[in-house]
């Protein structure tokens, strides 16, 4: 078997139209044959035998002129193998004929003829033929010499030249015999190998169809757990803003709404995995303000902290810019697993985050974030699998058992990890048992200039006497939505719908301002509904605006949504006062009033 190496360096060197594995055979067979024959033609003549020193190197120039005639002239390969084999016969004959016929040790190399057909002819044809014009100048040689044409050597018989013919023949069989074994074990080895390939070919069919399963069993999980939370997340949310509420019972539903976010940080956390197991983690970059983001974002476990009585607190760097440019989605979604990270193994002390800025060019610089804590510390032998996916550590690796039972699914490093490293930065550790941990995110963020100030979402009532549908196949949903919009908009008009069929009916008969639309429904999907509407139903009830209010909201999914013509897209759970805007935005000339009373 050719050494690697070799094949790439005839390879590299022919041009791409020959690099097939018999042009490569081929080369290199005649190079060989070259390397041979040139050194022998003066060894042949330092020995006296100047005729065949004579015929090899008229050989050796044929064969040389073979191979230029293949490379630069397009001469084809059958025919170049030919020539190359005729002249090989030739020289094998010619010094025979000289050197006593079946006598001469010459006759050895006929053994060689039918090799380089057995490796470049695309037939094994062309092998017979060439096995057979050898024992067929074997043959010749025999009837020659027993006729007396070409005389035997003193002291020889016939007998002895049937039996060198014999010997020729039989290593000729021999050889016959031998390529017919490789051409059958060959074969077995090609049905096994395309058995095996049909096997695994099948295998990844069922495998693609097994990760096709898996993403709708997670969408449709997903729809199932946030249908229900949505519903938890709401009535918390309004009984949360009710003043008639007592203070204990206002720390119930606190702790209820910590919970049940922990809840959706979950479930969040298995459809991030989901997506990046299949490479579709996609960045939204957008202006944002930092400052506000990096507060909101560590306001968010500030009730906990204080419950455990840690000291709590962000250090925000002079030098960090206000206005920057990345996803603030995804990087508040780092933020929050570092530091729940921090506050599930911090009994007591601190959990600080320190944010600095780092310029690096014009505009340019690394946002580096670190998240300390006073908790018990990460061994080092544990330290090098904590960012591995579902892993979580447990007492062997020197940590006791959190103290509660919101640990989490063990996807939260690892996730943050692939957001680091999706915005094309690091992250490290540096950790030591009783003393505590810090994790150290650097990730390069682009100065933006200040957009626009915008009047911020306060919460409003809206006197509107507008007309509003909630399609949603789970009356819960229907009602919480009713509820949350009726708070702020006491004016309006709800109507409902229970399935897609029913919705699709009133839009097509009563004129809304605005359609709440759930897309996942047992009847007809939100998207199809969003089809019919846009391509069947007459005007003005065709162009009526619709936000899609979903669990799912995979990137498929959102372009999806903009493509049928759904306005907005809102996550489920919702937050009160988005949707609340949402509508009063989307809305014909809302007529704004005062601040919300109390709820009587």
């Amino acid at each position: 078997m050719l050494s690697r190496n070799i094949i790439f360096f005839i390879k590299d060197r022919l041009p791409v139209g020959m690099r097939t594995t018999q042009d490569i055979y081929f080369v290199v067979f005649v190079i060989s044959a070259l390397a041979f024959i040139i050194p022998t033609c003066p060894w042949f003549f330092a020995l006296g035998q100047e005729r065949a020193g004579i015929s090899v190197a008229v050989v050796a120039v044929l064969v040389f002129l073979t191979l230029l005639a293949w490379r630069f002239f397009k001469l084809p390969l059958m025919w170049a193998q030919n020539i190359y084999q005729s002249n090989l016969l030739a020289v094998i004959l010619y010094n025979a004929w000289y050197m006593g016929g079946l006598s001469s040790p010459v006759l050895v190399w006929l053994g060689v003829v039918p090799v380089l057909p057995l490796f470049t002819a695309r037939s094994r044809v062309w092998v017979y033929i060439w096995m057979i014009l050898s024992f067929s100048s074997v043959l010749g040689f025999y009837v020659i010499q027993t006729q007396g044409i070409l005389p035997m050597q003193p002291h020889e018989t016939v007998e002895d030249l049937a039996f060198r013919a014999l010997m020729y023949a039989m290593l000729l069989i021999t050889q016959l015999s031998l390529i017919n074994s490789v051409d059958m074990l060959s074969e077995s080895t090609l049905r096994h190998i395309s058995r095996t390939n049909t096997r695994l070919n099948l295998l990844s069919i069922d495998l693609q169809k097994a990760n096709a399963h898996k993403d709708q069993f997670l969408a449709m999980v997903s729809h199932e757990m946030r249908t229900p939370l949505n519903a938890v997340m709401g009535y918390l949310s309004l009984m949360s803003t009710d003043k008639r509420l007592p203070e204990d019972a206002v720390d119930f539903v606190k702790g209820a709404q910590n919970s049940a976010a922990h809840l959706l940080t979950v479930i969040n956390d298995l459809l991030d995995y989901s997506q990046i197991q299949n490479g579709r983690v996609v960045l939204n970059p957008q202006v944002f303000n930092l400052h506000v983001m990096l507060h909101k974002t560590h306001s968010i476990f500030k009730p906990r902290a204080n419950d455990l009585g840690l000291n709590y607190k962000l250090v925000i760097s002079p030098t960090l810019p206000e206005w920057v440019r990345g996803d603030q989605h995804r990087l508040a979604q780092i933020l929050i697993n570092l530091l729940g990270n921090a506050l599930k193994f911090t009994d007591k002390g601190h959990v600080t985050t320190q944010v600095d800025y780092e310029p690096t060019a014009r505009n340019e610089g690394d946002l580096v974030i670190r998240v300390k804590d006073s908790g018990r510390g990460i061994p080092v032998e544990a330290q090098h699998k904590i960012f591995d996916p579902f892993v979580q550590l447990s007492q062997a690796d020197g940590q006791a058992a959190p103290r509660d039972a919101l640990r989490g699914n063990g996807l939260g490093l690892s996730i943050t990890r692939t957001l680091v490293t999706s915005h094309g930065g690091t992250i490290g550790l540096h950790s030591e048992v009783g003393v505590g941990s810090e994790f150290r995110v650097d990730i390069p963020l682009p100065v933006a200039p200040a957009p626009p100030k915008s009047v911020p979402a306060l919460e409003l009532i809206d006197h509107s006497a507008v007309k509003l549908l909630i399609v949603d196949d789970h009356a819960v949903n229907r009602m919480v939505a009713t509820a949350t919009i009726q708070r702020s908009m006491p004016n309006a008009q709800i109507d409902q719908a229970e399935n897609g069929t029913e919705g699709l009916e009133k839009m097509s008969t009563t004129l809304y301002d605005l359609v709440l639309l759930d897309l996942v429904m047992p009847d007809i999907d939100g998207i199809e509904v969003m089809r019919r509407v846009r391509g069947t139903l007459a005007p003005p009830y065709r162009d009526v605006q619709v936000v899609a209010l979903t669990a799912n909201v995979a990137e498929e999914a959102l372009k999806t949504c903009l493509a049928v013509g759904i306005s907005e897209v809102m996550p489920k759970p919702f937050d009160r006062l988005t949707l609340v805007n949402t509508v009063i935005r989307h809305c014909s000339k809302p007529t704004v009033g005062e601040p919300p009373a109390n709820p009587s």
